[in-house]
């Protein structure tokens, strides 16, 4: 299950309670609930992968992708509370210059 808050009129926060896996299925969900908001111009989008021990190639797949709309779209992406273990998958893809160095928060389009 996601978990959507709203910080404030430009910020989104989504969690993962109870989701260890980010997989296909989670990648999904989040694609169709980031495409029911009319304009990502001037958000900023966190995801708080607190409880996150893995990420499956589809899970980076929807990653990369959306750090590079965030970018295109001139919308803010923040990975926090990255785990070692995930630092570690990102770091074996080599995709440390997409989704940060190993941090435990990344930031996009600063």
């Amino acid at each position: 299950m996601i978990k959507k808050d709203f910080i404030n009129g430009h910020h989104l926060l989504y969690s993962f309670p109870g989701i260890s896996r980010f997989s296909f299925l989670i990648a999904r969900e989040m694609k169709d609930e980031l495409s029911r908001i009319p304009d990502l111009e001037d958000m900023l989008i966190t995801l708080d992968l607190e409880r996150i021990h893995f990420i499956d190639s589809a899970g980076f797949d929807f990653l990369v992708n959306l750090a590079k709309q965030a970018e295109s779209c001139r919308f803010e992406l923040e990975l926090i509370h990255v785990l070692p273990e995930v630092t570690e998958l990102i770091k074996l893809l080599h995709l440390e210059n997409i989704l940060g160095t190993g941090e435990t928060t990344y930031k996009s389009c600063l």
